[in-house]
């Protein structure tokens, strides 16, 4: 493994692996819908509170959302494609890359992929009530300790 972070410009064959790798893990599909403002489209954000103010139902309140977020980010898309593909281009070697583009191509690493994706869902759902625990004990502590400050 190559320990030195690389700040020259990829090689058109790195290039290739980038979009390789971007496509295999899916985070080219995350880039081009625009995933990561999807998160403030929901209840209590903005952008879903502008939508329901006109009467909305929740679902069209949603619908509406969403969609003026990925138009809204649409002329941003290529800040993080460039973030993303500089960022591997200056973590990975080209040797690194090809190693870990077939292994995300192959049926086994589209399976890690999957797997790795269903795994963090079901924790997440399995530990929800513990989470909520351990904020409801963090506030407490927080309240505790500015009662006796």
């Amino acid at each position: 493994m190559s320990s030195a972070q690389n700040h020259e410009p990829p090689s058109d064959t790195k290039k290739a692996l980038i979009h390789r790798y971007l496509i295999a893990s899916g985070r080219q599909a995350d880039i081009d819908r625009g995933k990561f403002v999807e998160r403030v489209a929901v209840i209590g954000q903005p952008v879903f509170a502008a939508a329901a103010e006109g009467g909305a139902t929740i679902r069209e309140a949603f619908d509406t959302a969403f969609a003026a977020l990925r138009e809204a980010y649409e002329p941003h898309r290529a800040v993080w494609q460039e973030e993303y593909e500089s960022h591997l281009n200056w973590e990975y070697s080209e040797e690194e890359l090809a190693q870990i583009v077939a292994f995300l191509e192959s049926p086994a690493g589209q399976h890690h992929l999957e797997g790795s994706w269903r795994m963090n869902a079901y924790i997440g759902t399995n530990t929800e009530e513990l989470v909520e625990k351990i904020v409801g004990e963090a506030v407490d502590a927080v309240k505790a300790s500015q009662l006796n400050s």
